[in-house]
């Protein structure tokens, strides 16, 4: 087959492959590999298309064709992320630093590596790659957003304060990094702070929002049942309320006698308020919970 011809069909597979005709796609890289096996980008394209269908063995193998012909740090991040997918993190970081060795700053391969270390619990390993890709890319949000994971994971809670805010810096409304935020600052004893980002987060959640209008629909125009369930919420909520209160009014005034509520109270009273659609005040029960657990571990509420 003439060169000319090969492209000819290369740039026609690549059309069938934009209108999502896969299966047609491969069918011609497979024959163009076939018949002109120096055709290194119709392997890789090839490895793409079994990578995108889930078939990682045949991708890799299509892969280890295409490095027959020429090595790239490309063929070998492809590789590593098969090698991944296959569970199988040793072998892919193998192929991750042969794709460094040849650009040290291939930044996918570095960011591919820190979830290979994460995987095999090595977190100063997988710090060391994150700050790589940083260095790369000082405003990388998948790095940043892991970084501040792995110090939390490490209860690194001050590096995992600055990580956290930094990702939120470049990306203002990812609801993953406010709730890690609202955790780490309850780590550290700012139950003001977490408060002030939990209300952020619910405020504007989607699934929240809906719950929370639902709710309140539900309460301005009940059904029977409906209205004989918020009227024994109330009742039931006035009381735990009033129980919690003289609890912590007693504990304040003689605790040597008086143990203070406990996690599950709050936790009871902020699910009760949820349910009335008071989102404030259930947040409040929910912090308290919270901060009762970090400073009292032995006392988990069942």
């Amino acid at each position: 087959m003439a060169e000319s011809d090969s492209r000819k069909k290369f740039n026609e597979a690549l059309r069938l492959e934009k209108q999502g005709k896969i299966s047609q796609a491969a069918k011609l890289y497979g024959e163009i590999v076939q018949s002109e096996p120096g055709f290194q980008k119709a392997y890789l394209n090839l490895g793409a298309l079994y990578s995108k269908s889930g078939d990682s063995e045949n991708a890799i193998r299509t892969y280890r064709k295409a490095l027959e012909i020429g090595k790239t740090p490309e063929l070998y991040y492809n590789m590593g992320v098969e090698l991944y997918r296959l569970n199988s993190p040793e072998a892919a970081i193998r192929a991750l630093k042969n794709s460094l060795e040849l650009n040290k700053r291939y930044l996918n391969s570095h960011l591919l590596l820190a979830y290979c270390y994460k995987q095999l619990e090595k977190p100063e390993k997988s710090e060391l790659y994150l700050k790589n890709v940083l260095k790369i890319e000082p405003k990388n949000r998948t790095a940043l957003s892991a970084l501040a994971t792995i110090y939390f994971d490490t209860e690194k809670w001050e590096e995992a304060l600055d990580a956290t805010e930094k990702a939120l810096a470049v990306n203002p409304n990812d609801p993953r990094m406010e709730i890690l935020l609202t955790e780490i600052h309850v780590k550290l004893g700012n139950y003001k702070q977490s408060f002030e980002t939990l209300k952020k987060v619910t405020a504007t959640a989607q699934g929240f929002s809906n719950f929370s209008d639902s709710v309140r629909n539900s309460k301005r125009n009940p059904k029977p049942e409906e209205k004989i369930f918020f009227e024994n919420l109330e009742t039931l909520t006035k009381k735990k309320l009033n129980d919690f209160k003289n609890k912590l009014v007693l504990s304040k005034e003689s605790p040597e006698d008086f143990e203070a509520p406990e996690a599950q109270d709050a936790l009871d009273l902020s699910l009760m308020y949820l349910f009335h659609g008071d989102t404030e005040r259930a947040l409040k029960y929910l912090l308290y919970a919270q901060k009762n657990l970090e400073e009292n571990p032995a006392k988990e509420a069942p």
